[in-house]
Formats: structure tokens, sequence, C-alpha cells
């Protein structure tokens, strides 16, 4: 038998054995998959990018590679408050320093306030940190979209009554996947994090809340948690409209 019989009958093996394995494929288990990963995903992704913003929380989920983004992903869809405040925590906490290191490279001249910042939160000075890091929050947000502050509202009276200003952004861009919109919804819709709040109660002093802290109606909010949260939303900030102004040029 030549090189050519040899690698004929290989192939003909190859095939009944690929014959074989397709036969025993749940092909409407292999459909419902790719379906989720059509509609499903982006949904979920939407779902828990909101849960977690109003409750302080912000992620990127693009960072990293698949393998984060699945542990993301298992960590935090259809689990409890609690599982998912605790990841969150850990997450944060454990990429804290690459965060930081990522800023300073983007933002050199920001340098002096990014480190001061980090460096409150390592002191435990929560109540330093947290005012520190949503003013950073917002100077990346105005370095990388200027005229269009992260925390500002739309017109009451406008069309867009109800949304922030950063959904402005939007209107210049089109052609973005399904992913991608689902993952930057946070920009596009209001949040607990700019709630104005007229007569904060003692619970709602301890809120991360921008207008409560920056505006010197909170005196409770100074806390580990709060300032972490204050750090997943720099990082998102930075991340969010970093991709956005990439789409803008391509």
């Amino acid at each position: 038998m030549n090189e050519f019989d040899k690698f004929i009958a290989n192939l003909v093996t190859a095939a009944e054995k690929l014959s074989s394995w397709v036969e025993t494929i749940d092909w409407e288990k292999v459909h419902q998959k790719i379906l989720y990963l059509q509609e499903g995903l982006p949904k979920d992704l939407e779902d828990e990018s909101i849960q977690l913003m109003n409750k302080g929380w912000f992620i990127w989920f693009f960072e990293g590679d698949i393998d984060n983004f699945y542990e993301k992903a298992h960590s935090l869809f259809g689990t409890s408050d609690i599982q998912q405040d605790l990841y969150m925590e850990n997450y944060i906490t454990d990429n804290m320093h690459n965060f930081k290191s990522e800023l300073i490279n983007s933002y050199p001249n920001r340098e002096g306030q990014i480190e001061d910042a980090f460096k409150t939160h390592e002191l435990e000075l929560y109540y330093a940190s947290i005012p520190a890091l949503l003013a950073l929050s917002e100077g990346i947000g105005r370095d990388l979209c200027p005229g269009v502050g992260i925390f500002s509202k739309q017109n009451p009276r406008g069309p867009k009554a109800g949304l922030p200003k950063t959904d402005d952004i939007f209107d210049s861009i089109s052609g973005l996947e399904v992913f991608e919109e689902a993952v930057l919804k946070p920009l596009r819709v209001s949040s607990q994090i700019t709630k104005t709040i007229h007569h904060p109660t003692n619970e709602d002093r301890k809120l991360l809340n921008r207008h409560l802290i920056m505006h010197g109606n909170s005196d409770l909010y100074g806390n580990k948690i709060n300032s972490l949260k204050v750090i997943s939303l720099v990082y998102f900030v930075h991340s969010s409209l970093t991709h956005l102004q990439n789409s803008k040029s391509t």
C-alpha cells in the first residue's frame, strides 16, 4: 500500500469515527446552547451589569482573556447578592495593583492623583479615598469625553429625560455588537450612585451616592466596601470610555 492509499484508508477510518461520533450528539442541546450565546448571554450580561451597578459595583467583562470572562460569568450570573458582593470584593482587591498601573500608564497627567487616591484606600482612610476616587472617575471621564460629565443628567424636559449624559456618547457611534451594547449598558441608564436624595436617612448616608458625599450631606459612607466600589467605577469608566473612543476611530 503506497502513501496515498494509506492516506485514503486513514481518511475513511476517520470519517467512520466522525460519523459514529455525530450520531451521539444531542443536536437539540447544541441548538439551545447556540441560541443562548446569540440571545441569552447578551441579556444576562446586560441584566447583571445593571444589577451590580444598582448596588454600586461596576465590572468590565472584557478585561482579561476568555477564561477571565467565564470566571466572571460563572461567579455572577444567577448567584445571590451575598455571593456577588463577595466575588466583587475579592475581584477588585486582587486586581487593584494592575488597575492602578494601567491607569497611571493611560493618564500620566493624573499620576499623583491616582497614587494618592489608591494610597488612602490602602491606608484604610475611606472617608478620604471615596471622594478622591469619585473625583478621579469624573476626571478620567472628562479626559476621554470632554464636555460629557459621567455624573451629569439629561435635561429633565428634553427627549432623553431620565437618562445620564453619557448616553449622548452613543449618538455618534454605530455598529456596536450586541455584546458591547450589553456590557456598556451602565453608561445608558441612571443608577443609584447618581440618584439625587433630598432628605437622606441614616441608611441613605451609608450608601455610595455621589450627590450626598460630594455635597457634604453624608457622614456614614466611609467603609472598605464603598471604597472598593468606587475603584470598580474608576476602572469601568476608563475601560468603557476607552473602548468607545476606539470604536469611533475604526
